[in-house]
């Protein structure tokens, strides 16, 4: 038998693979070798009512065999579903209950099958809530009843689908299942890639022979975004604070937001587990906000006015050692050895012995960041959260711009590791004008708080800005969380190692704590950085004093 770099050609083998299936299924279809661009292990195969296609190459004869036996089975006992209107999501579970059902059909009729397809379901219980883990996963627990995962979804679709049997020759039990699975995996947000989604394991054909097609299945010109896969909102209350991210009904994205998200950065996050950074593990989506309606103004004109003194008085200037002064703090060396020599040589000393530091202009960068994630549509006072911080940041940023000092204001939100919203109010270099108050009116709260990749964006635009000090000026109601984060210490232990990044880039990074948990702020933070307020609805008064507070 001929092979190809260790691997086996499906011509060499092609007799012997036509009469396994006429052995085991008493029919003869036609196989064609499949050729793809790419990964050779990333092509499976496919069928019709007609022919039977085949990777040209592969491993072995046994994943051959098994693959030959799993699409025998859906000849024998599948029937396509018309595919129009379906999301992705949903036909990729269907059809992997669907590969399950007709496998245990098949293994009634032939249980030496269970010995060919075993082999190959080789995935072991995993943390991951990664789309693709969960699937890979979830098709070892429909295979072998005695796999335990620990997964509430893939236990659920395991116990789903074992305590009825009786149903596995009803077609529609897998229409009724995987709806069923696809729903519940849909709250979370998980993330899908449909165009790049492979079926595991290996022998299981792609699916495309399950499903009816008005025109030949082309997927969206959009499939493959993981913010478009399937995006159900989450509600990030007061139990996300706690124990991680809660879930919602879905809620699209504006038409005008889709069209602006772009990707403007990868970062590392850190794993506490292994003591190390996972590089490019984390993406960054720009998205600018949709303008909203005016922000009202302030309702007591006297507090913009003190705010406003107070940020034109606060101290943010370069300092300046200034030497051979008549008074100062302290005494010029090099002028006292200068003095003494003079007068040693009986010349009239120099009396302007002493120096001090002065400060001149305003030589400071801050950037404020506003967390927009869900729980900030919480009640406050007589709005949201959200809308407090939108109304103290509007009334500090008011004052900044007419003191002349350089700032930026952002808000940030997460909804997966590949997708980390960044929204830009106002850039260092662009005015605190109607349109930027027009974007911060726009901003809703949306999602989850991967904290750690917002710290490290925050830090690498300040680091672009040439000022003596640098400060990142954080306000959020809660604590890190993400859809696919089950580790409770994973993301607070990243914007810990987030901040320790930027403090040795000389950055300082101050939280102004809205709620959560004082321990894990100061965990993060420091004990020092962390400025809790205990009343939401002062934060438009609290706000300005905490940046004069750290400038002054």
């Amino acid at each position: 038998m001929d092979s190809v770099g260790g691997d086996i050609a499906l011509a060499d083998v092609e007799r012997r693979l036509r009469a396994y299936g006429m052995a085991l299924w008493g029919t003869d279809p036609p196989l064609r070798p499949l050729v793809g661009e790419g990964d050779p292990a990333a092509l499976r195969p496919c069928f019709d009512a007609d022919l039977v296609r085949l990777p040209a190459v592969w491993p072995s004869l046994e994943l051959y065999r098994a693959a030959l036996a799993h699409v025998g089975a859906h000849r024998m006992f599948s029937r396509p579903w018309p595919a129009k209107g379906l999301k992705p999501l949903l036909t990729i579970v269907v059809s992997l209950v669907e590969d399950a059902r007709v496998e245990h059909l098949a293994m009634r009729r032939l249980p030496g099958l269970r010995r060919l397809w075993a082999p190959f379901h080789r995935v072991e219980p995993s943390p991951s809530l990664m789309a693709a883990d969960l699937l890979e996963r979830l098709a070892r627990a429909l295979f072998d009843p005695g796999y335990r995962d620990g997964s509430a979804w893939v236990d659920k679709g395991q116990r789903l689908f074992f305590e009825r049997p009786d149903r596995w020759d009803e077609p529609e039990f897998s229409l009724r299942l995987g709806g069923e699975l696809a729903g519940d995996l849909g709250k979370t947000r998980v993330q899908i890639n449909a165009r790049g989604h492979r079926v595991d394991p290996a022998y299981r054909d792609d699916n495309s022979g399950l499903w009816l097609y008005d025109t030949p299945p082309e997927l969206p010109r959009d499939a493959d975004d993981p913010l478009e896969a399937v995006r159900p909102e989450s509600a990030e209350g007061e139990n996300h604070r706690q124990n991680g991210p809660s879930q919602a009904s879905p809620a699209p994205l504006a038409v005008a937001e889709t069209t602006a998200l772009r990707p403007v950065a990868r970062y590392p996050e850190w794993d506490h587990r292994i003591g190390l950074h996972r590089p490019d593990f984390v993406q960054v989506i720009e998205a600018i906000p949709e303008h909203g309606p005016p922000l009202d103004a302030p309702a007591d004109p006297r507090l913009v006015q003190r705010v406003r003194a107070l940020v034109r008085h606060a101290v943010v200037a370069r300092p300046e050692r200034v030497r051979r002064q008549r008074e100062g703090d302290a005494l010029d060396l090099d002028a006292c050895i200068a003095a003494s020599a003079a007068r040693r040589h009986s010349h009239a000393p120099d009396m302007r012995v002493y120096r001090r530091v002065r400060r001149r202009g305003r030589d400071l960068s801050v950037l404020l960041l506003l967390d927009a994630s869900h729980s900030t549509n919480d009640p406050a006072g007589d709005g949201t959260v959200l809308d407090l911080e939108r109304r103290s940041a509007d009334l500090l940023a008011g004052a900044l711009a007419a003191a002349g000092d350089r700032f930026a204001l952002a808000a940030f939100r997460s909804d997966g590791r590949e997708a980390v919203h960044w929204l830009p109010v106002k850039r260092f270099a662009e005015p605190y004008d109607a349109a930027a108050r027009g974007r911060l009116a726009g901003l809703d709260g949306r999602w989850s708080t991967r904290l750690g990749a917002a710290i490290r964006h925050a830090g690498a635009t300040l680091a672009a800005q040439p000022t003596l000090r640098r400060l990142l000026l954080l306000v959020t109601d809660g604590e890190p969380s993400d859809i696919d984060c089950p580790d409770p210490r994973h993301l607070g232990e990243d914007a810990r190692k987030a901040v320790r990044e930027l403090a040795g880039r000389g950055i300082d990074v101050v939280c102004v704590a809205l709620g959560g948990d004082p321990h894990t702020h100061h965990r993060i933070f420091g004990r020092r950085n962390v400025l809790p307020v205990d009343r939401v609805e002062r934060l438009p008064e609290i706000l300005p004093a905490v940046y004069v507070r750290l400038t002054g």
